[in-house]
């Protein structure tokens, strides 16, 4: 049997900004935004992160809220999802990303997923260039992604793919997105020197996924120089065999590459799933994710994560 296996496909970042919700996670409309915070309506999971200076010195024990990131420079937030975890509420299992570190949260499964809202609170101050203090949030990566193996009763307990043993899995390759990094600015000190409101702006696609997935059999059969990648050299050199396949030339400059390749594969031939702008978290039965950030001299940036079966998008 074969252990999980976690392939990074060379796959093409779009360089597009997506704004709104994806549509594979509109359930209700969002003609408006609710209220003058920016915020829609409804029962959400606050999630705080705080810049701190270089002193702070973090305590590491689960619980709570809040991660904590250096104020300023990188540092990675990484989200677990179990489809068949009892965890009810959002709980921070790591709370210490300083010293360009790793948070690990792990967030209550929702089959719709959720809206994600974020806005930058906080004291204002000055970041390290002497501007605006500001943070970054990239879009999530896929580390780890899983299946329940149903001899393992103990599955829903897993953070992480590596803490159980079986050949059930996915391979999966990295996003193609659809949006770019989302940066928050507090104040822009030309038009409101230290005052002003925060709005809350939807940073969902952030958490989104595109890309090819598939169990490890599925794999093997598109693996066909069988080194262990997926890439443009599993291919297939006659696409004449493939009647319908230049309709996935996204191009179209008469050349398939490896996503239109398994996009074929996964609507034609039936191998794996190909998703687009799905909820990162509903690939498979455990999604690990990480999110880069870079601070700049921010001390809070509040996101809420708003399940989309109970939202509500209102007038102002």
């Amino acid at each position: 049997m074969k252990r999980l296996v976690l392939i990074a496909i060379s796959l093409v970042i779009i360089a597009a900004l997506v704004a709104g919700v994806s549509t594979a996670l509109a359930a209700k409309p969002q003609n408006v935004i609710a209220r003058s915070n920016g915020f829609p309506s409804g029962e959400h999971f606050n999630l705080n992160i705080h810049g701190k200076a270089d002193t702070f010195v973090c305590d590491p024990t689960p619980g709570g809220g809040s991660v904590f990131v250096d104020q300023y420079g990188p540092a990675t937030i990484q989200y677990v999802v179990n489809k068949k975890s009892s965890v009810g509420n959002l709980t921070v299992l790591d709370p210490c990303a300083v010293n360009n570190g790793t948070a690990l949260v792990q967030l209550p499964y929702e089959a719709q997923g959720y809206y994600v809202f974020a806005r930058i609170l906080g004291k204002p101050n000055n970041g390290a260039s002497g501007n605006e203090s500001s943070i970054i949030l990239y879009p999530n990566v896929v580390k780890q992604a899983c299946n329940d193996d149903p001899l393992d009763p103990n599955f829903g307990n897993y953070t992480s793919c590596e803490d159980a043993l079986w050949a059930l899995g996915l391979i999966v390759g990295s996003n193609v997105y659809g949006a770019e990094p989302q940066g928050f600015v507090r104040f822009d000190p030309l038009a409101t020197p230290g005052k002003g409101n925060s709005r809350g702006i939807n940073i969902t696609p952030l958490f989104t996924y595109s890309g090819w997935a598939g169990n490890q059999t599925e794999f093997d059969a598109l693996d066909i120089n069988d080194d262990g990648v997926l890439s443009d050299a599993d291919v297939p050199a006659d696409l004449s065999l493939y009647p319908g396949i230049w309709a996935y030339d996204a191009a179209p400059l008469g050349v398939i590459d490896i996503n239109e390749w398994l996009d074929f594969a996964a609507n034609v031939l039936e191998i794996g799933t190909y998703y687009h702008n799905e909820w990162i978290f509903n690939i498979a039965d455990l999604v690990v994710t990480d999110q880069p950030i870079k601070n700049d001299g921010t001390k809070l940036l509040q996101v809420r994560f708003y399940p989309v079966d109970t939202t509500e998008f209102i007038p102002q």
